[in-house]
C-alpha cells in the first residue's frame, strides 16, 4: 500500500470521525432541548422522571466512554488498518 492511498485512508477516517461527532453532537442538542422542554412544560411523559434520568445518565456513560476510551476499543489516533 502507496503512502498516497494511506494518506487517503487517514482523512477519510477522520471525516468519518468528524461526522459521527456531528450526529452525537445534534442528539445531544435534541435531547436535551426536549427534556428541558417537557420539564418547563411539567409535561406528562410516557416514561417517569427517574426512568429519564438514568436513561440519559445511561448515554453519558457511553458517550463519555466513546470520547475517553474505554480501555477495550481502538484509541482514538490509532487506525484500524
Amino acid at each position: 500500500i502507496g503512502p498516497d492511498l494511506l494518506n487517503e485512508a487517514r482523512v477519510a477516517e477522520e471525516l468519518a470521525r468528524q461526522h459521527i461527532r456531528n450526529l452525537l453532537r445534534d442528539a445531544w442538542r435534541k435531547l436535551n432541548r426536549e427534556l428541558l422542554s417537557a420539564q418547563q412544560q411539567q409535561q406528562q411523559t410516557t416514561f417517569s422522571r427517574s426512568f429519564m434520568n438514568v436513561a440519559l445518565n445511561i448515554a453519558r456513560v457511553s458517550q463519555c466512554m466513546y470520547d475517553y476510551e474505554d480501555g477495550v476499543g481502538v484509541l482514538e489516533h490509532e487506525s484500524m488498518t
